[in-house]
């Protein structure tokens, strides 16, 4: 980051550094920064990771990420916000674990430069906020505090880029809350990628579905329940069982699971049954198409699925899951009512049997031209578990990128 700054003329550095001066203002500190290679076909990637503190509590950090390929120019930035529960390394997984094949290594082995971000809960391992760590001010940890954070990042960006913009965007939250920091900043950023996530519907069935869990998550917060550790922790459980013991007897007596299920017709049970529970935007929502008697996925390569539930955290911030479904319902309008402001190209991406007809609606919410990519019979992550992801995925962001950026 320095060398760059540094080869840039006295002028442009001024500009940049008046640019950023509003994110810097927030009391925000840099705690660690180390920089790891990762090697691809021809040359290298460098994966800078960048600790960044809140405030005098060590628990308010988070981590910024910058994914670039050494030694060739940038053909501009991206800065990819997680999934809900997810950080940065969702976007580094791969089937076989290299993560120079990963969903960020594509767009930084082309020539993008690849900002990420990992919330606040990374790291908290489940108990941990029962036990040791006081977890208090995670009741604090709204959207809010992931649109400030994206402020800070953005910030960083202008200092390499100055005036030129990056897009923003993700998978599922990390889409959400894409809209939601555009909602706030519609200048400054070049284009949002909405993957299969929204903060806005119009649809009266999807917003009282929405209701039910605002109301829920409202409850929570105000009984002073910071976090969910129990939720993604089984998950990841599960995968790790139908990713080493596929056929064997799933012996952990869960009353809402039959008995007699093998392992990974647990975990096909788990992502391709309709879910009556969080998170679920809609009625009809599941995360990956399959059958769960023949144990198999539809479209979705298991090693990839079970590869990126790995790399979920162990906690999610109740609040923010509260400001998701409550924006979902219409009742906390904070992170969409400004987002006919913004104004520039949106690429949507729509798993019908995701988000489905949220993604639709969402291109009459904004002010600029959008482009709506869809597989209607896909579930929610199947875009990104599908063996064809490079044609279905990668491929139309970068064709979409290159006119963008």
């Amino acid at each position: 980051m320095f060398g760059e700054k540094i080869r840039r003329t006295i002028a442009f550095a001024g500009l940049a550094l008046l640019a950023a001066l509003p994110a810097a203002a927030a009391p925000y500190r840099v705690i660690r920064e180390n920089t790891q290679n990762i090697s691809v076909l021809i040359g290298d990637l460098a994966h800078t990771k960048t600790v960044v503190q809140d405030g005098s509590k060590a628990i308010n950090r988070f981590t910024m990420h910058r994914l670039r390929r050494t030694g060739l120019p940038s053909r501009g930035a991206i800065l990819l916000m997680p999934a809900l529960g997810n950080n940065f390394n969702g976007y580094l997984t791969s089937e076989d674990g290299d993560p120079g094949k990963s969903f960020a290594a594509y767009f930084a082995r082309i020539g993008y430069d690849v900002w990420g971000y990992s919330p606040r809960e990374t790291g908290i391992a489940t108990g941990q906020c029962s036990g040791a760590l006081d977890c208090s001010e995670a009741l604090n940890w709204s959207l809010q505090t992931v649109v400030d954070d994206a402020a800070y990042i953005r910030g960083q960006i202008r200092a390499v880029y100055g005036p030129r913009d990056p897009v923003i965007g993700g998978l599922s939250m990390g889409a959400a809350s894409a809209l939601a920091v555009v909602n706030a900043r519609p200048n400054d950023y070049a284009g949002v990628l909405a993957w299969d996530g929204s903060v806005r519907t119009a649809n009266p069935v999807f917003q009282a579905n929405a209701q039910t869990f605002c109301a829920q998550f409202n409850g929570l917060v105000a009984a002073g329940s910071a976090v969910d550790d129990q939720s993604l922790p089984f998950v990841k459980l599960v995968a790790q069982l139908a990713q080493t013991a596929p056929n064997d007897p799933f012996v952990i007596p869960v009353p809402s699971i039959p008995p007699g299920l093998t392992n990974k017709q647990v975990l096909v049970l788990l992502l391709a049954t309709p879910n009556p529970i969080a998170p679920s935007p809609r009625p009809g929502f599941f995360s990956a198409a399959g059958d769960v008697l023949s144990g198999q996925f539809f479209f979705s390569d298991t090693a990839r699925l079970t590869a990126n539930i790995a790399s979920f955290n162990d906690v999610t911030a109740n609040r923010t899951t509260r400001d998701l479904y409550c924006s979902l319902s219409g009742a906390e309008a904070a992170y969409n009512s400004n987002l006919a402001n913004f104004t520039k190209p949106m690429l949507i991406i729509k798993a019908g049997q995701g988000f489905g007809q949220i993604m639709d609606e969402l291109q009459g919410f904004t002010g600029g031209p959008s482009i709506l990519q869809q597989m209607n019979n896909f579930g929610h992550i199947d875009h990104f578990g599908t063996p064809n992801h490079h044609a279905l995925l990668e491929i139309p962001i970068s064709v979409w990128l290159s006119g963008v950026l």
